[in-house]
């Protein structure tokens, strides 16, 4: 059943719509689907074997080598999906998503919408690839962010510059634009911003001395 349901979710992915009904029968039969798609972890578990297949390679290795410089330190991907581009720490709320991702030291399922599981000052650097707009609560993670950073520590954050597919528009809380996440970042670190290929870093540093 759990291949056919990704089999169909290919062609829901290349735009047949009658494969939507059928994934939602077929969703009803594997416990970690059910609810799909209105279910938050169900709709991700589902996104899970596919999810390496919706950024192109020539992005991903963008990514990486815009991610390199943080690859020394010990990193904690948020949102990690199925897919981290240097070794890190990985938290998700899809426990299918974690164990498909081969680049993690950890894996933590949690929600991003709670406080982190970690203690204070634990990390040197957290990534946020193409994750804010799924995040309600983004100041209070922000907040968390700036909690779990040591001193001196990075954030970096990747935002696409134009909207993703409808699909996964669908879960998203917010759309802002790259110029307003700057703003936002701003309030909790200092920020450098440039964009490459359609897409926006922010590469967000952390001072302990600035009190939020």
């Amino acid at each position: 059943m759990e291949i056919e349901f990704f089999l169909r979710k290919m062609d829901l992915d290349y735009g047949d719509d009658t494969a939507l009904a059928d994934l939602k029968k077929l969703a009803k039969t594997i416990p970690e689907l059910k609810g799909w798609p209105e279910n938050k972890v169900a709709y991700w578990n589902g996104e899970a074997f596919l999810w390496r297949d919706k950024i192109t390679r020539e992005k991903r290795e963008l990514i990486s080598q815009e991610l390199n410089f943080l690859k020394s330190g010990h990193n904690l991907d948020l949102g990690c999906g199925s897919y981290s581009y240097i070794p890190s720490v990985g938290l998700d709320i899809s426990e299918k998503m974690l164990k498909l991702n081969d680049n993690l030291t950890e894996r933590v399922v949690s929600d991003l919408e709670s406080e982190l599981p970690f203690n204070s000052s634990s990390f040197d650097s957290v990534t946020l690839v193409f994750v804010l707009n799924y995040v309600e609560n983004y100041n209070s993670l922000l907040s968390e962010i700036f909690r779990v950073l040591r001193d001196n520590g990075q954030l970096v954050v990747i935002q696409p510059k134009n909207p993703v597919n409808s699909w996964q528009q669908q879960k998203a809380v917010n759309s802002f634009s790259l110029e307003d996440w700057k703003l936002i970042l701003e309030k909790y670190f200092k920020v450098t911003f440039y964009e490459k290929e359609e897409l926006g870093f922010f590469i967000c540093s952390q001072n302990k001395q600035k009190t939020i």
